[in-house]
């Protein structure tokens, strides 16, 4: 279901869950941690055939989280359960798929690293990492217009979510170019894919929501 967050409204969330059942279909969508705090939902949406929620956690250190939202800082508030968070939506056997964005204001190069350990520690069943684009139309794109740090301000060729556009604050372009390949290479070769869904069907075993790794 393409929706940025399908269960911000739990109550029609719950609704529309016990909607799907019958329908026994297998499906995906995006939503935000506060799943995590709903157990019913959560049971309902793992019976209505959920099988993959998407959620953006943008940054695996506190630092980078502050302003990156227009109000609110949501994000950097949710920021000392994400772990936690992950853990229970994945107990229910509805893998997480978490989002990075590589090279915010306050990353430094450490950040590789950072998303990496996050991602094996807690078991990240599917990971997802695209480098800050300012798209023309959007505030990000008239701050770093404004502050001279885009590179090429009209080549709309280059908002790929994987091409450098723009200057970074504590890392030079080479820096997120070459970690963003590093981190690639760490994060997709089979072994760390194997040892990180391994962890996924340990943390539905050990909530009694046990499946077989294949």
């Amino acid at each position: 279901f393409a929706d940025d967050n399908t269960f911000v409204d739990k109550k029609w969330g719950l609704q529309l869950c016990e909607a799907l059942i019958p329908l026994k279909i297998k499906w995906f969508t995006e939503t935000d941690l506060t799943v995590a705090d709903d157990p019913v939902l959560l049971d309902a949406m793992r019976r209505a055939g959920c099988r993959q929620v998407l959620i953006g956690l943008e940054s695996p250190t506190p630092a980078a989280l502050g302003g990156i939202e227009l109000r609110g800082d949501f994000k950097l508030k949710q920021y000392s359960r994400y772990q936690h968070a992950v853990e229970t939506i994945q107990s229910h056997r509805i893998t997480v798929n978490g989002c990075f964005v590589l090279g915010l204001d306050g990353h430094t190069p450490r950040v590789f690293d950072d998303v990496y350990e996050f991602a094996m520690r807690t078991g990240l069943y599917d990971v997802q990492i695209t480098v800050m684009t300012a798209f023309p139309g959007t505030p990000l794109y008239d701050r770093l217009h404004a502050a001279g740090r885009l590179i090429e301000p009209d080549n709309w060729k280059l908002c790929t979510l994987f091409d450098v556009n723009y200057l970074p604050t504590d890392m030079t372009i080479n820096d997120l170019r070459s970690g963003m390949r590093r981190l690639t290479t760490m994060l997709y070769n089979d072994q760390s894919t194997r040892q990180r869904r391994r962890k996924f069907f340990e943390q539905a075993a050990a909530h009694g929501n046990g499946l077989h790794s294949s």
